[in-house]
């Protein structure tokens, strides 16, 4: 599953109407005047989307944004936008090898909040398809595979209503941890 995952840190009532007593940063939200010039990030405005697609969109394919739309969504977000390597990818030989940080996914990831903390994962690796396994000496070679290419760490209403828009306007499979 090839998507943008959307890692909310905040209250999301203001979305939905329930506005008392907000916070601050339930009250920063996106303005209309703010993403006029980025149709990519716009509201819809009740416009029906386009169901010519049936597929979402994925890396590699003509409607998948491109890198000035990503570059551009995250300076939008504020620089809340991520493109983390899959975790495990620490056990496996090449660039990214790291035997501390290999060591400790074998011997401790799964008793702690590793994998809750970590912006790409969900509890473990087993539901991004097992294409990145951490082991002591790993089989095969550590891909991307299910995991979603990016991740808004999203800290405000604003970046949730950013990232959504996004989503929906680009036909982006919208993961939400």
């Amino acid at each position: 599953m090839v998507a943008l995952l959307l890692r909310a840190v905040v209250c999301i009532a203001p979305l939905i109407g329930i506005v008392s007593g907000a916070l601050e940063f339930e009250s920063v939200q996106l303005k209309d005047s703010e993403v006029a010039g980025f149709p990519g990030a716009a509201f819809s405005k009740g416009k029906p989307h386009p169901t010519e697609a049936r597929c979402k969109a994925f890396p590699g394919s003509n409607d998948w944004p491109s890198l000035k739309e990503w570059r551009r969504l995250n300076t939008s977000l504020e620089g809340a936008l991520l493109n983390p390597d899959p975790p495990a990818i620490a056990c496996y030989q090449g660039a990214s090898y790291d035997a501390a940080t290999c060591s400790y996914l074998v011997n401790n990831a799964s008793a702690s909040h590793f994998y809750v903390d970590h912006p790409l994962t969900v509890l473990s690796t087993w539901p991004q398809g097992s294409t990145c396994l951490h082991g002591v000496s790993p089989a095969g070679n550590c891909t991307r595979g299910g995991y979603p290419s990016y991740v808004v760490n999203a800290t405000t209403v604003k970046q949730v209503q950013l990232a959504v828009n996004f989503a929906r306007n680009n036909n982006i499979r919208l993961v939400i941890k």
